[in-house]
């Protein structure tokens, strides 16, 4: 991946997680997107992602079976 992507998608990544962007940081990155098919595709899906865990965020409980062992996991290692 070129480094010029790589910063990009950083930059991508840290406005889906929230981080306010000033509008130049927002622009070069739409830009970026426009005119680089494969660091759109993978911000598409990054932001796809994102948006399905904040639907699903609490609507669902984890299964207590699974916190179990998940538990037992952590405490094991």
């Amino acid at each position: 991946m070129k480094e010029r992507c790589r910063e990009t998608l950083e930059r991508a990544y840290l406005f889906l997680d929230g981080e306010v962007l000033d509008d130049r940081q927002r622009i070069e990155i739409s830009t970026h997107l426009e005119e680089c098919a494969p660091c759109y595709e993978r911000y598409g899906v990054e932001r796809e992602v994102a948006m399905l865990i904040a639907r699903l965020r609490g609507s669902t409980r984890c299964p207590e079976e699974l916190r179990t062992r998940v538990r037992t996991l952590i405490e094991e290692a």
